[in-house]
């Protein structure tokens, strides 16, 4: 039998996370578990192998598709959209900081000195200076 691409749906039951495989060459789904989810896609690729007589290097990509109640998915979603917010404020807070650094640094400041005027550590402005 030829590998494809599957779709792992990931449930909590119990203590495990319940995996429902479906996928290229599949005709009905098949069903594993895992006890965390960054073990789900490893038992669906032993799932197939033994099952299906599909090889580990057959299969294409498996996505992990994890289920949880309305209110948690959009907990979980909302703290993602905070975290990657959070991440780019602080890669603009980097930039701002390098090129305000480097604007010190022409004006004749010793890093000494601009490392008070920006409250960073001289070892973090060398840094900054040199990226």
């Amino acid at each position: 039998m030829a590998g494809g691409n599957f779709q792992v749906t990931a449930r909590r039951s119990g203590g495990w996370w319940a995996l429902e495989v479906t996928g290229n060459g599949l005709s009905y789904p098949a069903y594993t578990q895992a006890r965390r989810l960054d073990q789900a896609e490893a038992m669906a690729r032993d799932l197939l192998a033994l099952h299906f007589d599909i090889s580990t290097h057959e299969v294409g990509t498996v996505e992990i598709v994890p289920v949880l109640d309305a209110p948690l998915t959009e907990e979980v979603s909302r703290t993602r959209r905070a975290r990657e917010q959070a991440e780019k404020v602080r890669a603009d807070a980097t930039n701002q900081t390098r090129m305000t650094a480097r604007r010190l640094r022409d004006q004749g400041l010793a890093q000494r000195d601009i490392s008070l005027l920006l409250g960073l550590s001289h070892q973090a402005v060398s840094q900054l200076l040199a990226s």
